[in-house]
């Protein structure tokens, strides 16, 4: 190469940088304009999380085949880098300014050989791509511009290397060639048939894999490579909530102090979401898996989460979508009323996107716009005026209790344990079966509990998910002062909503509270030897894990042990179980009103029960329960399992001798 190619090489990067520092703050001024509020906490948290997530591939890798061939291309392209760093660091730096190499011995001959290696497992996994996008073709995995343009330049660029490699080593012929074990058998083929003159095409083939490398560097900003950068931006400051909380757009404490309720609330556009959410948007890598675990997407509804956050980004980056209305135009309604909250999406995304918080914050617009069908405004009416999503009596709550020994709060002050019923064990008389079941198992370990009564009232769970923020945060602050009058410190519930709105969203307005699900509270009691069980006949069970016990709180194992000391008792797991279990269609609201599918969520999962042949489909969530009995019905008798809550089975096998 002439002597005043380095000079030439750096003039002409610099245009490519120049175009690349533009490309970055082009998109990255989408995210903050008009945003200040940028704070950040828990650094070592932060960047812990960046590490695992977004270099470490934690999520990436739990799926085996796109995993493996995500995995070749990272860290083959990974290693390159690298190593043309330390190319740079070698020559330029160390040699011109210092007289020093770092590229010699032992060292050198590993360098060889690892960027060699390295570079044929890139381009196995890229070979892997092209093909599961031209021949394999899986479902929500779309094929765009970006991608030919992204395969094609990777590979030609790591191809011509090679051949680069080959032409140095045929013409210098180093001892120690072998070390470079690709280029070196290039070397040999190009010897053999071109000789000595193939330095001729050298200069040429080195500009032109130059110009691709530039090319593909400044692309970055303006192609999906971008991911490379926000995945770990957003993996680092993603907001660090529980992951059971959605975000506040208010605190009504302050609106009552300050006597101003001019406050906006919702998305509407992209300038109302924050700059986390914009920034998640640009995070999408169009991987599918979020669509692939949605059971609106699988009840073929218009909800694909992917889509979703691709539309959203596309508005985002264009002059005319970033500022015009989304729903209706971008956003189809049913979309949005179609999301369960059943955080498969979130939970499968391998660069932290949470999809959750910007479907309800388009829903709070709707619901702050009155735009909402006849059932919607019934559910927030009846919330208002009955204190219930059902619009039953208030002064019904008790009915459950007749025949049982239940003193309230009133009757019995000093108790151990405040047993929050919830609404649907209140007023649904399938799951009243499943409260009178829990009373039963309470008396039986001699637990000193207390109920509300009639001053129990819904906590205004599926208002927040529906998108109503004021009337949630209101029964929140009322039901907190509530629970100090009373002295409460340890709430036992039967409903996973319940459990996860108590224990990771109320401390956001002043609760102080220890908040146990019924699953754990059977399960220490059975551990603990208060409770004793008798052995049952032999049966088959299998478990439901609710998503608002597991995803969203990680309780998976107390159930199971529970089951397994009824007695006989087999337990077959679903296909999907654990933290990949699917919704059962009731989450998000979507129990209180219909969503237009092709086929049901909850006869889909009742399906995939009565493919195992059960006796008993045991599930711990009055929501999951109500919607099996549905798929039950639906399904008919024939081969049907028992839906049975995991506290009914307990009740019926206590000792009691």
């Amino acid at each position: 190469m002439p002597a005043l190619t380095p000079l030439i090489m750096y003039i002409v990067v610099s245009g490519f940088a120049a175009v690349f520092l533009y490309g970055v703050y082009r998109r990255l001024r989408r995210y903050f304009r008009g945003d200040t509020g940028f704070e950040l906490h828990d650094i070592g948290k932060r960047v812990q999380r960046a590490f695992v997530n977004a270099f470490a591939q934690r999520k990436v890798v739990k799926k085996q085949y796109a995993g493996f061939m995500h995995l070749l291309i990272y860290s083959g392209i990974f290693v390159l880098f690298i190593g043309t760093m330390l190319v740079f660091l070698d020559f330029d730096i160390l040699q011109t300014f210092f007289h020093q190499q770092i590229l010699v011995g032992s060292f050198y001959l590993v360098y060889e050989t690892a960027l060699d290696a390295f570079g044929l497992l890139a381009i196995a996994g890229l070979l892997i791509a092209i093909y599961r996008r031209t021949v394999t073709k899986p479902s929500n995995l779309p094929t765009s511009r970006d991608d030919v343009f992204v395969f094609s330049i990777l590979i030609i660029i790591l191809v011509t290397g090679y051949v680069m490699e080959g032409i140095r080593l045929a013409v210098d012929n180093p001892p120690w060639a072998p070390w470079s074990f690709v280029g070196y058998r290039v070397s040999l083929l190009l010897s053999s048939s071109v000789g000595k003159q193939v330095v001729n095409i050298y200069p040429g083939l080195w500009w032109f894999h130059a110009l691709l490398a530039f090319t593909a560097f400044a692309a970055i900003p303006y192609t999906k490579l971008f991911h490379v950068i926000t995945s770990p931006l957003n993996a680092l400051l993603a907001d660090q909530r529980p992951i059971g909380q959605l975000s506040s757009p208010f605190d009504l404490r302050q609106l009552l102090a300050s006597g101003n309720f001019d406050v906006k609330i919702g998305a509407a556009a992209i300038p109302d979401f924050s700059w986390q959410e914009r920034l998640s948007f640009d995070s999408c890598t169009s991987c599918g898996r979020c669509s692939n675990v949605c059971p609106a997407t699988a009840a073929g509804t218009l909800l694909s989460p992917m889509h979703l956050m691709l539309k959203l980004r596309n508005a985002m980056l264009t002059e005319n979508g970033a500022h015009s209305m989304l729903i209706g135009s971008v956003i189809n309604q049913e979309e949005l009323w179609a999301c369960t909250t059943c955080r498969a999406c979130v939970h499968e995304c391998p660069v932290l996107i949470d999809h959750i918080d910007a479907i309800v914050d388009m829903r709070r617009h709707l619901v702050g716009e009155g735009k909402l069908d006849h059932p919607k405004r019934d559910l927030l009416t009846n919330l208002n005026n009955s204190a219930n999503p059902y619009g039953l009596s208030p002064n019904d709550r008790l009915k459950w209790t007749q025949g049982l020994d239940v003193k309230t709060v009133k009757e019995q002050p000093e108790f151990d344990v405040l047993y929050w019923v919830g609404c649907s064990g209140s007023y649904d008389p399938r799951n009243q079966n499943v409260s009178r079941a829990i009373v039963k198992i309470l008396h039986a370990a001699k637990v000193r509990f207390s109920v509300l009564g009639n001053e129990e009232k819904c906590n205004c769970e599926v208002a927040r998910r529906l998108g109503e923020e004021g009337r949630f945060q209101q029964s929140a602050l009322e039901l907190i002062e509530l629970f100090k009058k009373y002295n409460v410190k340890t709430i036992l519930t039967q409903c996973p909503h319940c459990f996860n709105t108590f224990k990771n969203e109320y401390p956001e307005f002043g609760a102080s509270l220890q908040v146990i699900h019924h699953t754990r509270f059977i399960g220490d009691l059975i551990e603990s030897g208060r409770l004793r069980l008798n052995k049952g006949a032999e049966q088959v069970i299998t478990f439901h894990d609710p998503c608002y016990l597991g995803r969203y709180n990680s309780i998976y194992d107390k159930p199971r042990s529970i089951l397994s000391s009824l007695g006989s008792v087999k337990i077959r797991e679903m296909p999907r179980h654990g933290e990949n279990s699917f919704c059962c269609g009731a989450g998000g609201a979507n129990v209180w009103y219909k969503v237009e599918q092709k086929k049901r969520i909850n006869q889909i999962r009742f399906e995939e029960a009565q493919h195992l042949k059960p006796d008993i489909l045991a599930t711990a969530c009055p929501f999951c329960t109500s919607m099996f009995e549905d798929a039950a019905v639906s399904a008919g008798p024939k081969d049907s399992p028992k839906v049975k809550d995991v506290a009914e089975l307990v009740a019926d096998s206590i000792d009691s001798s």
